[in-house]
């Protein structure tokens, strides 16, 4: 994971290594910490609840707090300092009235859109009969085909949002969940959208064959009707096998 420091963060660790090498060193062992472990481990970690969901405390010394956040590619510090001004580098910028109302009004035109159609990426789990790693989108986001012969489907590609969970289980859960090996040796697939003729199609490898009722999954986690519904077997899509 990449660490990254704020500028006002960054300036204040300067200063500690400056002024207070022991301090610093302290603080070093605690941010090495922080990307190793960012749930948990030196400095007692505390996740911040209501408006500061999101960002975490560690501390350094009795008064001295680092302030932090971060995702499965980073860790960004937001502060070092005593604990009375580290909280107050967080800035929250309240929306407008008219930009709040325009957020609820999309937010009230999605509702009930979840059960529409979908396109999307998915890997199936053989032991338990269910999809995991699903990257979903509804058809009508799409204004024009993305995808060879008119089709449409998500932009994510497996490789890529297989790296991604694959770093959040190793920072975020200890290494435990289903992101194990290379992605392409689990069974997995890909749903697109004919806009010509308004049908779907499950592309997937010949493993379908051997455990049919992951197509009913399929069906299901995507809302696809099944009349109008296809599977398609190609050859990257085997197990072991990729497009390259």
């Amino acid at each position: 994971m990449k660490l990254l420091f704020s500028n006002k963060a960054k300036a204040s660790f300067g200063v500690y290594k400056s002024d207070n090498p022991a301090l610093s060193d302290r603080i070093k062992s605690i941010l090495k910490d922080i990307v190793a472990h960012p749930t948990e481990g030196e400095g007692t970690p505390v996740a911040l609840e209501g408006s500061y969901s999101g960002y975490w405390t560690r501390s350094f010394a009795p008064d001295g707090l680092i302030v932090y956040s971060f995702d499965s590619e980073s860790v960004k510090i937001i502060s070092i300092g005593v604990s009375e001004s580290a909280l107050a580098q967080i800035k929250l910028v309240a929306y407008t009235e008219a930009e709040e109302k325009a957020v609820m009004e999309q937010m009230s035109a999605n509702r009930g859109k979840d059960d529409e159609p979908k396109v999307g990426i998915f890997w199936y789990n053989r032991a338990t009969n269910q999809l995991y790693g699903v990257v979903s989108h509804r058809v009508s986001d799409y204004s024009k085909a993305n995808a060879s012969d008119g089709r449409i489907t998500c932009s994510e590609m497996h490789e890529d949002v297989w790296k991604k969970e694959f770093r959040k289980q190793k920072y975020q859960y200890g290494g435990q969940g289903p992101f194990v090996g290379a992605y392409q040796d689990k069974p997995r697939g890909r749903v697109f959208y004919h806009i010509d003729n308004g049908t779907f199609e499950v592309a997937v490898g010949k493993w379908i064959e051997e455990y049919p009722q992951a197509y009913e999954e399929i069906l299901k986690e995507f809302n696809l009707p099944p009349d109008k519904t296809t599977a398609k077997y190609a050859y990257h899509w085997d197990i072991g096998q990729s497009w390259r």
